[in-house]
């Protein structure tokens, strides 16, 4: 069974986070989620003000060794969780979603981006949507590993990263090597059906997909 982790922070975008969790649970991924820079441990205040509560509050109480599924955790042994750097903890995929206040707390945090960079060295996927691919970008500036790539995310951010020297594309997704990109809200399903199918193959995304109802185009 795959592992996800998803970033989320204060001013995530909730539609590109829940989706991604939403799916990649449906596709029997072991999904987890952890708090970057919160002003509040217990929850996260997205960016249209949804609160969420994160399965952990920072990035040092991420279990080590075998995953834990966090749902069997009470709120108060998260304090006792075994502490793990970002060097302990690649996921198969981490995922990173947008949401521009979201995007600058992963990106101005020194933690996440080690754990981003961490998690290509290991040969592991990264997935990044909206302004998420901003994140991604400053892990390569900063040298915590991996290389640029081509890549997409929301037109606001599209400047920042082609001035970043990274090969951009207007796709709706793209896959380059292990890295796994998208632009906004309405690519969320997308998004996280490409994550699927990249880490567990089409039929596995076509499993999910079909009850879903969704549109013959994406």
């Amino acid at each position: 069974m795959p592992t996800a982790l998803i970033l989320i922070a204060d001013g995530t975008e909730e539609i590109e986070f829940t989706t991604a969790y939403d799916v990649l649970v449906r596709a029997g991924f072991d999904t987890k989620s952890v708090g970057i820079e919160l002003q509040n441990e217990t929850y996260v205040n997205c960016s249209r003000s949804v609160r969420i509560i994160p399965d952990y509050p920072n990035i040092p109480s991420l279990p080590t060794g075998t995953p834990i599924n966090p749902t069997t955790i009470g709120p108060d042994e998260h304090e006792n969780l075994p502490s793990a750097s970002s060097s302990h903890f690649p996921p198969d995929v981490l995922v990173i979603p947008g949401g521009a206040p979201g995007a600058k707390a992963i990106c101005d945090n020194d933690e996440a981006l080690g754990l981003i960079g961490t998690t290509r060295k290991e040969g592991k996927w990264v997935g990044a949507i909206c302004a998420g691919t901003t994140a991604l970008v400053e892990s390569v500036r900063k040298g915590k590993g991996g290389e640029k790539c081509k890549v997409t995310s929301h037109p606001s951010v599209k400047d920042v990263i082609v001035k970043a020297g990274w090969e951009y594309s207007e796709e709706r997704a793209v896959v380059d090597g292990k890295v796994i990109t998208s632009r906004g809200p309405g690519t969320a399903i997308l998004f996280a059906l490409t994550i699927v199918e990249c880490l567990a193959g089409k039929a596995k995304r076509d499993e999910v997909g079909g009850p879903m109802m969704l549109a013959d185009t994406l």
